[in-house]
């Protein structure tokens, strides 16, 4: 069973409004064991939408359409369904009570417009909306059928659960098939080379589906699983899941929304550890994104942007300020230690980097450098960035997140 769903409306193509829609609409229907072949966003230019809706009923069994079913002028979602199936717009009084009595229990009255609201395709069947003066509809056509919804979040997925999931099962005899996924999430290597060590496991047309999706610093593995039940699917899963654990190891972090930061602090708080941070070339990026997990693990974090500012953190001259900058990896293990011993947190730990020359068109290549003070002494690494600032700032910022979680698990080893 093929879908696919088309977003109308232009304030999504000028960016004013996020398409929210689709990421729930297709969530459903792959719960429900309907593929999602397409989705795809048309402004309200009435050809344009016709066009769309046309190519969608000749390749699929189901087309959604959300927007476009307003009162305006530029509402031209119920038009082109009706010239794509040549079809009149019909008057339908029932759903104009309905749109009537909703102005007048929330107190408005009701402008002349709205009137067009209550037209729908000849033959269409009508999607009553107590939630707004949008009626949906549907027209069936020989093996399928177009479902126009409202665009607003809200009443879109009313209307999904409380009419269009239903119609769909009983039209199509959908049975308790459902595709089901699950997201590992790993960093430390880029995504050419993580495909390369799970590459045979990504074949096309195989149950289940394994692919990839890479973000900066952060590589998402998606596993697929088509089963007639949800213990089935989670079953396929885990047996790919598995396998790809083995194949990469200590580079996986989390699954589906889990974060590396996320992951960090809960294992922080799972050691009954605490942590206190100097960043100088990071600029706060990592005491961002800690803070945002309001862990109690992290006790201090500092942001020392300037030579001064880690001159006087230090408590040191500026012959001995002038030699440590000679030094990076001896500066960051001091900035690591003195945030250490001051809080007298279990772990220190400071990044640090020396931009090294620009290299074109604002990129910039970085040494970057950090440490991590404990108990035992201080851990230290080096890594050669390139990039755009706040690119190679975001990154250097993950590394020493995944840097200091790996050396959480190895403690957590011992």
């Amino acid at each position: 069973m093929k879908a696919e769903i088309i977003s109308i409306g232009s304030e999504l193509l000028l960016g004013q409004i996020i398409d929210t829609n689709t990421s729930y609409l297709a969530k459903r229907l792959a719960e429900n064991g309907i593929e999602l072949i397409r989705s795809s966003i048309v402004g309200d230019h009435l050809d344009q939408i016709e066009d769309a809706i046309g190519r969608a009923i000749s390749q699929s069994h189901i087309v959604l359409t959300t927007g476009g079913i307003g009162p305006t002028e530029d509402d031209l979602t119920r038009e082109a369904v009706a010239a794509v199936f040549d079809r009149p717009l019909l008057f339908q009084p029932h759903l104009m009570e309905q749109i009537e009595a909703l102005f007048k229990r929330r107190g408005f009255r009701m402008a002349e417009n709205n009137r067009k609201q209550a037209f729908i395709p000849e033959g269409a069947i009508p999607i009553e909306n107590p939630k707004g003066t949008a009626p949906g509809f549907i027209v069936e056509y020989l093996n399928g059928a177009l479902i126009s919804i409202p665009g607003v979040p809200s009443e879109m997925e009313f209307l999904m659960e409380t009419s269009v999931i239903p119609y769909l099962k009983r039209r199509f005899k959908l049975q308790d098939q459902i595709i089901q996924y699950k997201v590992l999430r790993a960093c430390g290597l880029g995504e050419s080379a993580i495909g390369l060590q799970i590459r045979d496991l990504m074949k096309q047309n195989q149950n289940p589906q394994v692919g990839t999706l890479a973000s900066l610093g952060d590589i998402k593995i998606r596993i697929t699983a088509k089963a007639d039940s949800p213990e089935e699917a989670s079953t396929l899963i885990k047996k790919m899941e598995n396998e790809i654990r083995n194949r990469l190891g200590s580079l996986i972090y989390g699954v589906d929304d889990e974060t590396l930061h996320g992951s960090v602090a809960k294992e922080l708080e799972r050691l009954d550890l605490t942590l206190s941070l100097v960043e100088t070339f990071t600029a706060g990026i990592m005491t961002q994104k800690l803070a945002s997990t309001a862990s109690q693990a992290m006790i201090k974090a500092m942001v020392l942007p300037s030579e001064q500012s880690q001159s006087v953190y230090l408590k040191i001259s500026e012959d001995e300020a002038l030699h440590l900058r000679n030094d990076p990896e001896k500066m960051t293990g001091r900035l690591a230690l003195a945030a250490k011993e001051e809080t007298k947190a279990a772990l220190g730990m400071a990044t640090y980097g020396v931009i090294s020359g620009e290299q074109g068109r604002g990129e910039y290549r970085v040494e970057t450098f950090y440490a991590i003070a404990t108990d035992e002494g201080i851990e230290k690494q080096q890594y050669s960035l390139g990039g755009e600032l706040w690119m190679v700032r975001e990154r250097a910022s993950i590394i020493a997140l995944d840097i200091l979680r790996k050396y959480l698990m190895k403690i957590k080893g011992e």
